[in-house]
This record gives C-alpha cells, sequence and structure tokens, in this order.
C-alpha cells in the first residue's frame, strides 16, 4: 500500500525537479543508483526512482542529442 507521507518525506529529502544542469543531473543519478542497489524497494521509494529517472531522461535526451546521418 502507498504511504502519502512516507513519499512526501522522500520528495521533501531528495527534493526532485526539473534538471537544469550537469551537476544536477550528477547528483540525481547517485541517487538512482543507491536506490537500484537496495533490495525490496518500498513502494514510495519505487515512485521516487520513477521520477528521478523520468528527469534523468529528459534532460539527457535535451543535452546529449545523438546525431546521426549517412556517412
Amino acid at each position: 500500500m502507498f504511504d502519502s507521507d512516507k513519499y512526501s518525506s522522500l520528495l521533501s529529502q531528495y527534493q526532485p525537479r526539473i534538471i537544469k544542469n550537469e551537476d544536477e543531473n550528477e547528483r540525481f543519478l547517485e541517487i538512482v543508483e543507491s536506490l537500484l542497489s537496495r533490495k525490496n524497494l518500498t513502494p514510495e521509494e519505487d515512485t521516487l526512482l520513477e521520477l528521478l529517472v523520468k528527469l534523468i531522461e529528459d534532460f539527457e535526451e535535451k543535452h546529449y542529442q545523438i546525431v546521426t546521418g549517412h556517412l
């Protein structure tokens, strides 16, 4: 069962937000790695993980665009 109070506490602790620079991206990547290294995440931790991964993906898609072309 999802506990909103626990999730609020996690949000307060980690303060996820739109990533605007490489330092913020690195910080959130470290948090994701920490969460992934744990076994049996709580539903609240899993939700935080999903949010952080989405924020990182959005940042990296904007800043690390893969250029494709014909050789």
